[in-house]
This record gives structure tokens, sequence and C-alpha cells, in this order.
């Protein structure tokens, strides 16, 4: 019985794994990603990766799936197409986030153009749109869209320096030396 009930659960594990759910991934003109200082819409060539997990991660341990640069003629919009997301059956709720980079190098990731931005690159700028869940579709039936579950606008921001971190940090530090002293 008890071997019944192994080859049952591991059968189970196995067709789990070759599950695979849907979802769109593109934003609206509502949720272009926008540049935080100029305010308008990106430049051409932004990129915005999809991350998925499981619900209740934290957003840390979301992982990246997908990548879509946003083309010429629409700047801040981008359409990444329909995501199959292998081993997450249609029907399953997961948690995403939308995270957008621009630079004047190409960084493939975000958490590269981040790297980049604390190695001294003063091109990057960074944004991210709130986490949010949707439950995926089963293919052929049509995906899901994150554009209409919950989809903020992005606003990208500068990176600050890691010398201007380090100037900060040491003007704390002489703060809290001068107050000791007294």
């Amino acid at each position: 019985m008890k071997k019944l009930i192994l080859i049952a659960v591991l059968l189970t594990a196995t067709v789990a794994t070759y599950g695979q759910g849907q979802l769109i991934f593109a934003n609206t003109t509502a949720t272009r990603i926008t540049n935080n200082v100029t305010g308008l819409s990106a430049a051409n060539g932004t990129r915005a990766g999809l991350y998925i997990g499981n619900v209740g991660d934290p957003q840390g341990s979301l992982t990246w799936v997908a990548t879509a640069v946003t083309p010429a003629p629409t700047a801040g919009l981008f359409s990444g197409g329909t995501v199959t997301l292998a081993g997450r059956a249609g029907g399953t709720t997961v948690a995403w986030q939308v995270r957008a980079w621009l630079a004047s190098i190409v960084y493939a990731t975000y958490e590269e153009a981040y790297a980049g931005a604390l190695g001294g690159d003063g091109t990057v700028v960074l944004g991210q749109s709130a986490m949010g869940t949707i439950v995926l579709t089963e293919p052929p039936t049509g995906a899901s869209s994150i554009a209409n579950n919950g989809l903020t606008a992005i606003r990208l921001s500068p990176v600050p320096e890691p010398s201007s971190i380090a100037l900060g940090l040491l003007g704390l530090g002489a703060v809290a030396l001068f107050r000791r002293r007294k």
C-alpha cells in the first residue's frame, strides 16, 4: 500500500512538472513606462522584465522569465507577447512584477543594470511595478494579461552613485561621532 501511494505521489509530481500556464506580457497606454525626472514616456529601447514567483513570496525571490523592449514608434510601451510558464499549470495563481531599466549599455536583466549602476554607470535608470497576482490560463485558450491585472505605470529613476551613498554614510558617522563627544 505504501508503495502504491508513493508511486501515485511521484506520478502526480511528474505530471505537474509538465503543466504549462500562459500569460500575456504587455502594457497599455495607461501603464506606460515613464521617466521620473522628465515625466515623459521612457525612451525607445527601454527594457521590461517579467518576474514570477509563488503567491506570498517576497519580492527578492521572484525569478526572471522574459524581457521585452519598447519599440521605436511607441516609447514607453512594450509587448513581450504570450509567455508560457513550464511547470506552472493553467489555473495556478502566481505572483508577478514588472521591472524596467534603461541605460546607454545594453543590460540583459534588471539585476545586471542595477549592478552596472552600482559599478559607476551613471546612465542607468530603474523602475518597477507593484507586485500583483494572476491566474494562469491553460493553452490553447486565450492567456490572461498582466496589463489588465493591476499593472500600474512604471516610473524610472536614476540610481544614486555609490560615491554619493558613501559620502552620506560618512556624514552620518561624523554626526554620530560629534554627538558622542558632547
